[in-house]
């Protein structure tokens, strides 16, 4: 499965010009609505720049070498369990999104979509900045 990161049209803000927002999206089939809710959805709220990546990326590599046996951390009602077994996404503003085991990812693909999502984010805010990845 693919999942893509562009931009999306926002308008024009009459003090600051041109507007885009992300739109993190999977590029597949019935699988990709987990994807899409569980990761594409809460990318903005714990990785909302370049250093939440580094940083994400670095948790996930010290519990996949043993350093820390688990990692909890997140942001803006979104809270992630970095464990050698995976990552699992709670998302905090809805009961039923707790503890799901939709919200469980291995943490290679964690790593794929945050490399790919820093990749994006250094790019110039345009609606052909993209970025694909594999998961």
């Amino acid at each position: 499965m693919k999942i893509r990161f562009s931009y999306v049209d926002g308008g024009v803000h009459p003090k600051l010009g041109q507007l885009f927002h992300w739109q993190p999206r999977t590029l597949g089939d019935e699988a990709a609505k987990c994807y899409n809710q569980y990761l594409c959805e809460v990318l903005s709220s714990v990785a909302q720049g370049t250093d939440d990546c580094d940083r994400l990326l670095k948790n996930i590599s010290d519990v996949e070498n043993g350093t820390q046996a688990e990692i909890e951390t997140g942001g803006n009602d979104v809270t992630l369990t970095i464990r050698p077994t995976g990552v699992q996404v709670d998302i905090e503003i809805n009961e039923d999104w707790i503890g799901q085991p939709d919200g469980n990812f291995k943490l290679s693909e964690w790593k794929t979509v945050l490399e790919g999502w820093r990749r994006f984010l250094e790019m110039p805010q345009s609606l052909e900045s993209v970025v694909e990845v594999d998961v």
